[in-house]
């Protein structure tokens, strides 16, 4: 792991057609949806590099004020083709090992993350993801890790709009050619109906009240899964706030 830089790509852009600024919207007076992200993702003990990587249309200028407030790299590439846009940020910074997040998922656990850096080392998979559902993890802690081989590889095999636009489309829907595995953790209690990521603003009113308990509680920002699954036990209503909507299909 020594000789390996992994980076974390964040896939942001401020133009989203079901809820647009969703980003920097705030969770508190403190800190907006990506402070949060970033601050979380730079506890990770193996994380080398985070880049936001965003497109060339003026909103997301507001990105690059973000990266830059918290001293992260960001990168300026293709808007439709995100798949280039990964493959272009990972070339330019010599990634070996490419986590990717999407900037909507604040409560990212780095804890997991590192779990599934070091479960990543130690195997020989192309691709290790946690989002499946078979596993326990709730949407909003999505987390997917692959080579820059691999995905340079996919970059070359994609041709259609679909495997442009998910950067990890073709190797899920390619069993055959790549080795994938699902990241699980079986002492986690699953919730079919939580999600924590933000598409629209009962989400985000739900990630606010989650993250108000979870500053009541004196976590701050280093909190794990336990303590957001914590939360919905003792509070199931919560789960309310946004159960009507639906998850956006790849």
């Amino acid at each position: 792991m020594k000789n390996q830089k992994i980076g974390v790509i964040i896939q942001a852009r401020m133009g989203s057609s079901r809820f647009p600024g969703k980003v920097l919207m705030n969770l508190d007076e403190n800190e907006r949806v990506l402070d949060l992200l970033i601050k979380r993702l730079k506890l990770s003990k193996y994380v080398n590099l985070i880049i936001i990587a965003i497109t060339p249309n003026n909103i997301d200028l507001q990105l690059v004020n973000a990266a830059k407030s918290h001293n992260v790299s960001y990168f300026i590439g293709s808007e439709e083709n995100v798949l280039k846009r990964y493959y272009d940020a990972a070339k330019k910074f010599k990634l070996d090992i490419i986590i990717r997040v999407t900037s909507d998922c604040p409560f990212v656990d780095p804890k997991i993350l590192d779990d599934m850096i070091d479960f990543y080392i130690k195997n020989e998979y192309d691709y290790i993801r946690n989002i499946e559902e078979s596993t326990n993890f709730p949407r909003g802690f999505d987390i997917e890790i692959f080579s820059f081989t691999i995905l340079q590889k996919v970059f070359f095999l994609a041709n259609t709009k679909q495997q442009k636009e998910h950067v990890t489309y073709f190797i899920y829907t390619h069993p055959e050619i790549f080795k994938i595995q699902n990241f699980n953790i079986k002492n986690l209690k699953k919730f079919e109906n939580l999600r924590l990521t933000i598409d629209e603003k009962d989400d985000l009113t739900m990630c606010r009240e989650v993250y108000k308990r979870l500053k009541k509680s004196g976590k701050g920002i280093d909190f794990t899964i336990f303590d957001v699954i914590k939360i919905i036990e003792k509070e199931p209503d919560l789960m309310e706030i946004n159960k009507l909507i639906e998850q956006r299909k790849s």
